[in-house]
């Protein structure tokens, strides 16, 4: 593995975990911190930040499944009857879209942002 795949799949590893560490721990707030939970609850907005906190870890859980079993799968390679399988022909296909884990990242990103921007103007109310 070249020096900057290695760096490019450490950073990857380190921003998913983030991403669902935040996906996760934005719900617990409202469990545990009343007044974010009734703010939440008063301005209606409570399912759908904890939808969007909720969908964004998915995204992101669902990106490391996907990259956990093509990446076995490619791995499997060495194996000279698998290589004519189509498993591993899509897989080593996947592998090389870089598109599909910016995607995720940006959906994430989003669904995260909405959140947090809703936790925000249920608190900031009307003041601008």
């Amino acid at each position: 593995m070249s020096d900057n795949l290695e760096k490019y799949t450490e950073y990857n590893k380190v921003l998913r975990s983030w991403f669902v560490a935040f996906g996760v721990g934005g719900p617990a707030i409202f469990l545990i911190n009343d007044e974010v939970r009734n703010k939440l609850i008063e301005t209606g907005e409570i399912k759908v930040v904890v939808f969007l906190f909720l969908f964004g870890a998915t995204v992101q859980i669902s990106i490391a499944f996907i990259n956990k079993v093509i990446n076995w799968y490619v791995h499997q390679g060495n194996d000279e009857e698998f290589v004519k399988t189509i498993r591993y022909r899509w897989s080593e296909t996947i592998t090389n879209w870089f598109w599909l884990d910016i995607v995720t990242d940006l959906l994430t990103f989003g669904a995260f942002g909405c959140a947090v921007w809703k936790v925000f103007t249920a608190f900031a109310g009307n003041a601008t």
